[in-house]
C-alpha cells in the first residue's frame, strides 16, 4: 500500500497540532514544520512514532528567513517525493495600530500568512503533482471585511484568499486549492480576557459559543478527499460572519 503524506506548517500547537493528529489517525504519514516550539514538536513526533513507526517527521524553519522555503523543500525531498496534502497553517497574529505600524511588522505578517503559503506551494508543486494532491490554506473569517487595529494582518490574510482562488484556477485540474476560514476557535494565547470580555465577543457569534480545533481539522480531512471542491474559502465561524 502506497504511503500517504501530509505536510503542515505550524504543527506543534493549537489547531495545527490537532490537525496533525486527525490526519495521522486517518493513516497519513505526517511531516510538519515548527519555528520555536521544538519541545512540543518532538513530543508529538515521539507519540506518533510509537503508534506507527516512522510516521512523523518534524522540520524547523523561520519564514522570515528567505532560505526557509528551499530548506523545507530539501528536507521533505529526503523523506518523500509524493505529497497528498499541503496545509499552510502557520501564522503570525498581533495588533498593528496604523500610527505605529512598521515595515518590519508588515514583512513578518505577510511572510507567514501569504508569502510562505504561495512559495511553499510553488516549491512543493512536483510533490503535489506526483500524488495528485491538494492544498489547504488557513485564513481568517474576519479578514476580508477588515479588523480594527489589525490592518496588516487582515491585508495578509486577504492576500492569502486571493492566492487560494487564483491558484485553484492555475493548478486545475491536477491540484485542488481551497481555504478554511476559522472564526473564534481558541482564545488568543497573548490576551488575558476576563469572562465578561469573552461573553461580549460571543454575542457576535450566532451559535453563542467558541469553536473547537476539531471543527477545523475535520473539515481539512474532508477537503483532502473532496475531489470536486476547489477554489473555495469555507467559513467555520459559528455564524460570526452573518451577524
Amino acid at each position: 500500500m502506497m504511503r500517504k503524506f501530509i505536510f503542515l506548517t505550524g504543527g506543534a500547537k493549537r489547531i495545527g497540532k490537532v490537525t496533525c493528529n486527525d490526519f495521522h489517525k486517518q493513516g497519513y504519514d505526517v511531516i510538519f514544520h515548527y519555528n520555536q516550539s521544538f519541545e512540543e514538536a518532538k513530543e508529538i513526533q515521539d507519540k506518533f512514532n510509537k503508534i506507527r513507526e516512522d510516521s512523523c517527521f518534524i522540520i524547523q524553519a523561520d519564514f522570515n528567513n528567505p532560505d526557509s522555503i528551499q530548506k523545507l523543500q530539501e528536507k521533505i525531498a529526503q523523506i518523500t517525493n509524493n505529497l497528498d496534502v499541503l496545509i499552510n497553517n502557520a501564522s503570525s497574529f498581533y495588533p498593528t495600530p496604523l500610527e505605529n505600524a512598521s515595515v518590519g511588522e508588515w514583512s513578518d505578517l505577510m511572510n507567514t500568512n501569504a508569502t510562505a503559503p504561495l512559495f511553499l506551494t510553488q516549491a512543493l508543486l512536483p510533490f503535489l503533482k506526483n500524488a495528485k494532491g491538494s492544498v489547504i490554506n488557513i485564513s481568517d473569517t474576519l479578514a476580508p471585511s477588515g479588523i480594527k487595529n489589525f490592518s496588516l494582518y487582515a491585508g495578509a490574510k486577504s492576500a492569502l484568499e486571493g492566492i487560494t482562488k487564483s491558484l485553484a484556477k492555475e493548478l486545475a485540474p491536477e491540484i485542488r486549492v481551497n481555504a478554511i476560514s476559522p472564526g473564534a476557535i481558541l482564545w488568543p494565547e497573548d490576551e488575558d480576557l476576563t469572562e465578561e470580555q469573552k461573553q461580549e465577543r460571543l454575542k457576535k457569534v450566532a451559535l453563542g459559543r467558541i469553536g473547537k480545533p476539531e471543527d477545523i481539522s475535520s473539515l481539512a480531512v474532508f477537503l483532502s478527499s473532496a475531489d470536486y471542491i476547489t477554489g473555495q474559502v469555507i467559513k467555520v465561524d459559528g455564524g460570526r460572519s452573518v451577524i
